[in-house]
């Protein structure tokens, strides 16, 4: 089992903190009574004793990840509320299941927007990750058609799984997401983009990525541009961005490769880069964590920061501060 998710099965520690909760059950209408407004029913199928597990990691009202685990088969039912949008992937080591009488297994992920409802079979001994989060997170997709239901997509579970993992572990050490307002919002917009990505048929492409007149395409940058300077200190998502210049999720990538070679969240990161480096090499005394200011410039990945930090710079944040300190210390 992953790292991460042995732990959360079975670090008993793991859990403190005021953003995430922890509970386990031997009454299996107690636990699924945990997703509220999803209507969730249980059944128990395999014979013994009910224990079942929930720890919940709660990034704000729109954005909820939970990490279920359960000893016994069980029927499951659960419709999507008004405004919502659930998403579910199994841990690494967990059995495969059947969700909407189709293979759900570590290739898939569960798209439920508002409304969908989905049933089926969890194996004894599952663990799985459910996301509860607002519609409000996803860019609007513009599509005629959206895809639904177990999706089969290897490498966009593994990457979800992945940002999951990153963005608890990451905010765990942090101790509250709250305090970093900007790392927070780009992490739900992380999740977010990948989501979308998976919702929004590939085979639309060609027609969804708008191509725009020289001047057309320079307004919606600079008017993403400006909005992004203004607000990266807050924290910007690639759905705000394109509710703001009017344009699809696709068109705004379009746009930004167009005019600067990169994509809207690679152009962000590289302002976040930029300013972390500031940050680095403004602080004498270094009482600030170098993850907390990455975190407070809108970094939540860690793990990918200081490989990113260095292929920008041609060295890592850590040599940036012990270098601007020598410095400091030869000019005093």
């Amino acid at each position: 089992m992953n790292r991460l998710e042995n732990r959360l099965a079975f670090e008993p520690g793991f859990a403190a903190g005021s953003w995430v909760s922890d509970s386990q059950f031997s009454d299996i209408d107690a636990q699924a009574a945990q997703y509220q407004g999803y209507e969730q029913q249980y059944q128990q199928l395999s014979p013994g004793p009910f224990r079942g597990r929930l720890r919940s990691f709660d990034f704000g009202g729109d954005l909820v990840i939970n990490f279920e685990m359960a000893n016994r088969e069980i029927a499951a039912s659960a419709a999507t509320p008004r405004g919502r949008f659930g998403a579910c992937f199994l841990a690494d080591r967990s059995p495969e299941c059947a969700l909407n009488a189709s293979e759900f297994s570590q290739d898939h992920v569960v798209l439920s927007p508002e409304a969908v409802t989905v049933e089926g079979r969890m194996c004894a001994d599952v663990s799985m990750f459910c996301m509860d989060m607002s519609a409000a997170l996803l860019p609007d997709s513009g599509e005629p058609r959206k895809v639904i239901g177990v999706q089969e997509n290897a490498l966009a579970t593994q990457r979800l799984r992945g940002l999951v993992h990153s963005g608890i572990e990451h905010f765990r050490k942090l101790e509250t997401p709250n305090a970093y307002p900007a790392a927070l919002i780009g992490f739900k917009s992380a999740v977010a983009d990948v989501l979308w990505q998976l919702i929004t048929p590939s085979s639309a492409d060609a027609a969804s990525s708008r191509v725009y007149a020289t001047s057309r395409a320079l307004f919606v940058f600079k008017r993403a541009r400006d909005i992004i300077e203004h607000h990266l200190a807050d924290g910007i998502s690639i759905t705000t961005l394109c509710r703001s210049t009017g344009v699809s999720r696709r068109s705004l990538e379009s746009v930004f490769r167009a005019v600067v070679g990169i994509g809207p969240s690679g152009y962000i990161r590289t302002l976040q880069l930029n300013e972390v480096r500031r940050d680095l090499l403004a602080t004498v005394d270094g009482e600030e964590s170098i993850g907390m200011i990455a975190a407070r410039r809108g970094i939540w990945h860690w793990s990918r920061f200081s490989s990113y930090y260095r292929d920008m710079f041609g060295e890592l944040p850590s040599e940036t501060r012990r270098g601007h300190g020598s410095n400091m210390g030869l000019e005093q």
